[in-house]
């Protein structure tokens, strides 16, 4: 094969993972959905599957991170709940002067936020649990413990042992029907939970059941989802194009 038909063809490939990551990401935002996520061990994931993808907070505290992190105080805490990934506007950290005063950086700080907990929830459930004990309880720098957890972030990509869930929902969803956590910031509900395997199904599911009223609540990460969609789109367009130039040098 020659060097353009590889530079082509590397591409053609980067400019379809760029417009999937656009649908992706900006799909479900432009149509006004906000989805949420609940990770858990593979073993736990196909018991959920095998209950019509239902997440019960009768299970809540059970063969979960709490019994990894901290037993005795997480485990109670988490007991009769079901966890998800976000923020809404019960969150201690939303009571600060910054967001009253410029409510737009709720978004961003949001997804930030969400990109944590998902690594967080993501490495401990990759962990062995006297591991993580150990490293907890043994004198470490922060920079110590920050270069194991990027050592244990950068393993799991080969080797994850984790399930993820998508939950779709608008705002006022969120805002009615979850509480913070107090041990993260989290969100947990004490009611029985649809869970979906992906986030196109998920953006489906979300579409049926609040239409368009994600739109009118947030109309940033409305225009948050056009642009992803318009950058994946326009990157995708002319990756594939300049690969399929190159291919027919």
């Amino acid at each position: 094969m020659e060097k353009n038909d590889v530079i082509g063809a590397a591409q053609i490939a980067g400019g379809s993972y760029l417009g999937y990551q656009g649908l992706k990401h900006g799909l479900p935002r432009a149509a006004g959905i906000r989805i949420e996520y609940h990770t858990t061990s593979k073993q736990n994931a196909q018991a959920i599957k095998r209950a019509g993808n239902i997440l019960d907070p009768a299970y809540g505290g059970r063969n979960g991170w709490s019994q990894k992190v901290q037993p005795d105080h997480c485990v109670k805490n988490s007991e009769k709940y079901i966890h998800i990934t976000g923020i809404n506007k019960d969150t201690p950290m939303l009571s600060g002067r910054s967001f009253k005063k410029y409510p737009f950086l709720i978004a961003p700080m949001g997804t930030v936020y969400r990109k944590v907990q998902n690594i967080m929830y993501q490495t401990v459930g990759n962990v062995d649990s006297e591991e993580l004990k150990s490293i907890m309880d043994c004198e470490l720098t922060k920079g110590q413990r920050g270069k194991w957890i990027f050592k244990k972030m950068f393993k799991q990509i080969f080797s994850n042992k984790t399930k993820r869930f998508c939950i779709p929902g608008v705002d006022s969803y969120f805002d009615k029907e979850f509480i913070p956590d107090t041990d993260d910031i989290a969100l947990k509900s004490s009611k029985p939970i649809r869970a979906y395997n992906n986030r196109f199904s998920a953006m489906m599911a979300g579409l049926k059941k609040f239409g368009l009223k994600g739109i009118k609540e947030n109309k940033g990460r409305v225009a948050l989802g056009v642009g992803l969609l318009a950058l994946g789109v326009y990157g995708a367009v002319k990756l594939i194009s300049k690969g399929i130039d190159n291919i027919r040098k």
